[in-house]
């Protein structure tokens, strides 16, 4: 039986406009979990010359895959809902049973596609998304209040439905010298998240965009009044109001919810610079205990997700704060669906192997300035850095060439973090146009 792979970003209703007129472009990291047979369906066509890097790469047939893309006249906004689309992907399936249905974003638009196809049962955890799940298992509001039941520990802060009651945090937070972080409810990478502090030179990392104020009182209403409809994208989501740890070490622990088990996918350290610039995977030098808590506490969310009914990937984010007494673990969101991290560490496995975190270093970067793919391509070709499977090592073009502004996304698998950054010396020695 074939699997239905669905290239979709979240919907409107959750980050609004934001990522979509590169969506065509983000879709194509479906293309590192095809197996034979699989039936794809994408907002946009895929660039060839990448689908022929990546199914050369993992060894799949690439004339037993079918595609289904949208088309001009399907319907805008929420596409997979398009009554063409369903009888396309109909078409293409042959009155063959769907397996399974995965979804980079799964939610109840993939379940009404799934149901439109006769395949809504294939769906993980379709009861769920189907009753607008996908707003409980991405919104960073409803993790603190689950995680905060749950017993997980959290940075000091709340959830905020008004701006009075952000006010309130806020200057309780700064007249005690803490720096303060506010994160939209939805949205990814830091792009969301803005920091207010009252001290100059305080060094941001997770956030798009750093306030220095002149008091914690009149500043921060000030600051609210300007700000409040970009926090709530116009007042229909809640914000999160944190306290910010300057030095922090970025973790996650990314799992997969079935019916009966929680297995881990894989866990990492993502560094901001001053939003999500590159990753490792594994995180380098975790300390035991710390590991075990980055561990126990994603589980226990996982368990959690699992009772509600919720299927499929689920990513536990934390912080490693450097100050105080010793480092201590903070939990600080969780993304129930395909993270920029999943599509990494699966290739890791089908490349290196199941267990390459055993003497395998993933460092995965946002961007690589090149005049085209096939320049990419060629510059490793001539470096002898391509990805080797004899030795395990080598760079992984994670994405195709994206024209504005011109970057390739790649994955460095070496030894350890030093091999990683003599095999990214060697990678940015970039092509001539």
């Amino acid at each position: 039986m074939p699997r239905l792979l669905i290239g979709n970003r979240p919907s409107d209703d959750l980050v609004g406009t934001w990522g979509k007129p590169a969506m065509g472009w983000w879709a194509q990291r479906l293309l590192w979990f095809v197996r034979d047979g699989d039936v794809l369906v994408l907002p946009e066509p895929p660039d060839e010359e990448f689908l022929t890097y990546v199914t050369d790469l993992t060894g799949t047939d690439r004339t037993g895959l079918t595609l289904v893309i949208r088309t001009a006249g399907d319907r805008p906004g929420e596409w997979l809902l398009d009554p063409g689309l369903a009888e396309r992907t109909r078409q293409a399936l042959a009155g063959r049973a769907v397996e399974e249905v995965f979804a980079l974003c799964p939610n109840e638009a993939v379940v009404e596609l799934a149901r439109a196809i006769g395949a809504e049962a294939a769906v993980p955890g379709h009861a769920f998304l189907g009753q607008g799940g996908a707003l409980i298992a991405d919104s960073k509001a409803v993790f603190r209040t689950l995680a905060a039941g749950a017993g997980l520990p959290l940075p000091d802060g709340g959830v905020c439905a008004n701006q009075e009651s952000a006010y309130r945090l806020i200057t309780r937070l700064l007249s005690a010298s803490r720096p303060v972080i506010l994160k939209k409810e939805f949205l990814a990478a830091g792009n969301g998240n803005e920091v207010l502090t009252l001290a100059e030179g305080v060094k941001v990392n997770g956030a798009g965009r750093t306030v220095l104020l002149d008091d914690p009182g009149e500043a921060v209403r000030v600051y609210l009044n300007e700000r409040w409809d970009w926090l709530t994208e116009g007042r229909r989501h809640r914000v999160v109001v944190e306290e910010y740890h300057p030095g922090s070490r970025g973790v996650f622990a990314e799992f997969v919810i079935g019916d009966e088990d929680v297995e881990l996918g894989g866990q990492g350290e993502m560094v901001a610079e001053p939003v999500a610039d590159h990753s490792y995977l594994p995180a380098p030098d975790l300390a035991p205990g710390q590991e075990a808590a980055l561990m126990a506490g994603g589980r226990r969310l996982c368990e959690v997700l699992q009772a509600m009914g919720y299927r499929g990937v689920l990513s536990a984010d934390a912080i490693i704060t450097a100050e105080g007494t010793g480092p201590a673990v903070l939990f600080t969101e969780y993304n129930g669906l395909v993270t920029g991290s999943t599509h990494v560490y699966h290739l890791g496995k089908r490349l290196a192997g199941a267990d390459y975190a055993r003497d395998r270093l993933l460092a995965e970067y946002v961007s690589w300035r090149v005049p085209s793919f096939a320049a990419a391509r060629a510059h490793l070709d001539s470096e002898k850095i391509a990805w080797d499977p004899a030795t395990r090592t080598g760079v992984v073009l994670l994405n195709s060439w994206r024209d504005n502004p011109g970057v390739v996304p790649y994955c460095l698998i070496a030894e350890d973090a030093e091999a990683a950054q003599r095999l990214r010396e060697r990678l940015e020695e970039a092509p001539g146009p």
